[in-house]
This record gives structure tokens, C-alpha cells and sequence, in this order.
């Protein structure tokens, strides 16, 4: 007696396998990946590792200016985009390997949550 869908479980992890191959042999590129993110002054700017780990941040003279409040608010914005972009960097790499635009399955963070 066959089992409805067995063909399609088997063929998945054959995917499985060959994705799971493909990213071993991509972990360096994954791993060497960062971003920069940039405040809204453009006075303050962050890169950011694809850990989402803050690697370097440059601050423009002209940000000696602003009160802390302010210039931590920059140091924050663009700290944030530099993950956010690295985060971006990363779901598409792994996209690529998979063959699904955005990293995942179910859209760009890979789970429905939204």
C-alpha cells in the first residue's frame, strides 16, 4: 500500500540535503556580511555584522553639535538600519540557496506574524 504524499516528503528532503549543502558552502559569504546604516542627519553612520553585531561606527565632526538626546537618537536610527540591512542581506542569500524570494517560504522573515 503506498502512502499519499510519500513521493513529496522524499523529494523534500532531498531539498533538505542539497539546501542544507548549499549553506555550509555559503557560511563564509553569510558570515562575512555586513551593512551600514545611516541616521537621518547622515552624521552618524554604523556597519553592522550579519549577527546583527555593530562592527564600527563613524561619527561626522558637524555631530559634536547636538545634544546627547539627539545624538544618541542618531547612533540608535542608524544602528538600526545597518541590522535591519544586514538581517536583509542574510534572508537573501539564504534565498538564493533555497530558491524563495526573501529567505523563506513564508515571506521575508520566514514566519507569519504579521
Amino acid at each position: 500500500m503506498a502512502f499519499p504524499g510519500l513521493d513529496r516528503i522524499e523529494a523534500l528532503a532531498r531539498n533538505l540535503d542539497g539546501w542544507q549543502r548549499e549553506l555550509a558552502a555559503r557560511m563564509s559569504e553569510i558570515e562575512e556580511t555586513s551593512a551600514v546604516g545611516v541616521s537621518d542627519s547622515g552624521l552618524v553612520r554604523v556597519t553592522a555584522a550579519a549577527d546583527g553585531g555593530i562592527l564600527s561606527s563613524e561619527l561626522d565632526a558637524r555631530a559634536m553639535r547636538l545634544d546627547s538626546y539627539t545624538l544618541a537618537e542618531e547612533f540608535t536610527t542608524a544602528a538600526r538600519r545597518a541590522q535591519e540591512a544586514a538581517a536583509a542581506q542574510v534572508r537573501e542569500l539564504v534565498g538564493e540557496v533555497i530558491g524563495t524570494p526573501g529567505g523563506g517560504p513564508t515571506g521575508p522573515r520566514g514566519h507569519d506574524d504579521h
